[in-house]
């Protein structure tokens, strides 16, 4: 049974770390895949549906054109690559900032928990959603206020998975050992906590990826995102939405995208989840 199970496990991970490994190429090496330019205009063609040739451009579009004449491959890989790092110096900053402040509340517990905990609660009674707009609203749009948004929206939920695992690590014996030597607080969640907690902080990271890269999304679905005139897959949905009886693959093109790629990522940290359980 656990070999089955770690067989299971291992092809869970090589379907996800290949999936993930063909996307990160596509997306971060954009431009040498891109066929056209992903801010170029054709009024000549416009609205050319998939696998069909340009008018003017003389060459093919493998998934057709939007309403400006833009190719939509192009907008897609170019799109994906500002989703993708978005999504991931998201995550960074939050695992770092919840991860910290997870060991620090599981660790010393008491007073400094009970307050650590009781801001994660009140963060936690409002939705993501709405916490991202009335912070968009605050701090306006742009790269740099989108991170800030995604960040915030969630360290509370690396803090609190964290924090579990750390309240049964500090009862450990070794832990309670280095206590009794008299080492420093700080190196004994360093060098005894933190690395027992990786495996956790790793698949919380890939589950919170997904959630950021569909909340990034959704930001730019309602316009609240990056300039309208960039790539992004939430805002060619709403460019799209428009269209979607004349030209379905302009809001459904990057919906599969989307949709793909949180599959994925979801996928891997399962896998995550399954090497831990595997331990």
């Amino acid at each position: 049974m656990k070999k089955r199970s770690l067989l299971r496990a291992n092809a869970k991970g090589i379907a996800s770390i290949g999936s993930l490994t063909v996307i990160f190429a596509l997306t971060v090496f954009a431009p040498l895949f891109a066929p056209f330019d992903p801010y170029k205009q054709s009024l000549q063609d416009i609205l050319i549906s998939p696998l069909s040739s340009y008018s003017a451009g003389g060459g093919t579009s493998l998934l057709g054109t939007d309403q400006l004449g833009r190719d939509v491959l192009s907008r897609l890989l170019y799109g994906g690559r500002l989703s993708l790092w978005i999504s991931i110096i998201a995550v960074v900053i939050s695992g770092v900032l919840g991860s910290v402040i997870g060991i620090v509340a599981g660790y010393f517990g008491g007073k400094t928990d009970a307050i650590l905990m009781r801001l994660a609660d009140i963060q936690m009674s409002i939705p993501s959603m709405l916490l991202a707009i009335v912070m968009v609203a605050v701090l306006g749009s742009g790269l740099t206020n989108i991170v800030i948004v995604l960040a915030v929206t969630g360290w509370v939920t690396f803090a609190r998975v964290v924090r579990s695992q750390v309240l049964s690590l500090k009862e450990l014996e070794y832990v309670e050992a280095a206590k009794a030597m008299g080492v420093p607080s700080i190196n004994i969640m360093a060098k005894h906590i933190l690395p027992n907690t990786l495996y956790t902080i790793a698949t919380q990271a890939a589950l919170q990826m997904s959630h950021m890269i569909l909340l990034a999304a959704a930001l730019s679905f309602l316009g609240l995102g990056i300039d309208v005139s960039t790539p992004s897959w939430g805002g060619m949905v709403n460019d799209g939405k428009s269209y979607i009886s004349s030209a379905w693959w302009l809001s459904t093109i990057p919906g599969l995208a989307i949709a793909l790629v949180i599959m994925t990522i979801n996928l891997f940290g399962d896998w995550l989840r399954d090497r831990a359980e595997l331990r």
